[in-house]
């Protein structure tokens, strides 16, 4: 009876002393310029959100593939809701025009 109730104790200790990390994405801000999915971080098969975090600048985000076709196109204005994007991938280019910075998380 012993046995067992040491062994349950050393169970019980290590269930409670399991932590839990919660894992946040690293956000990026970009700003007007030509982007590369693999050079800027970014990782391929994720979703991230884009939000204009400018007060007064509107912007727009174009994703190309790797044959050049547009991906995704989106007219962000100033103090943007999230937008959710597409899974990237490694051979995407990320076109950001306007004067605004824009969050990707």
């Amino acid at each position: 009876m012993k046995k067992y109730f040491t062994i349950f104790s050393i169970i019980l200790l290590l269930s409670f002393n399991i932590n839990i990390i919660t894992v946040h994405a690293e956000t990026k801000t970009f700003t007007q310029g030509i982007y590369n999915v693999r050079d800027s971080g970014l990782l391929a098969g994720t979703s991230y959100t884009v939000q204009n975090t400018s007060p007064t600048n509107k912007s727009l985000l174009i994703i190309f593939d790797n044959n050049q076709l547009m991906q995704e196109l989106i007219r962000l204005e100033p103090n943007s809701p999230k937008y959710t994007l597409k899974p990237f991938q490694y051979d995407y280019f990320i076109v950001v025009i306007g004067d605004a910075k824009l969050v990707l998380s």
